[in-house]
């Protein structure tokens, strides 16, 4: 069910159906970005894949590179006199 939006005579919004005309306009212009051979996303999904393919298929090592950060912020624990500030300034703000 469609609503109509109330406040379309307000000088700040704009006509859904002029919004929706620009984002054509702009979708015309963008640059298609290069597709990831389907490799890197068998890999990156936790399938197992052939190496010297993937090393191949380019962009392993910054994959690499991106999964051992992520592995690394996964493990990182706030420390505990920070965490104890944080609760006692949401305390005082009740």
């Amino acid at each position: 069910m469609m609503h109509e939006d109330p406040d379309t005579h307000l000088p700040d919004r704009i006509d859904p159906a002029v919004r929706r005309d620009e984002d054509e306009a702009r979708s015309d212009r963008e640059v298609p970005l290069a597709a990831m051979p389907p490799i890197l996303h068998r890999w990156l999904d936790g399938e197992p894949v052939n190496e010297a393919e993937l090393r191949a298929a380019g962009a392993y090592e910054l994959w690499l590179k991106v999964k051992a950060e992520a592995e690394r912020r996964r493990r990182m624990h706030t420390p505990t006199p920070l965490g104890g500030a944080i609760m006692e300034a949401i305390r005082k703000d009740r």
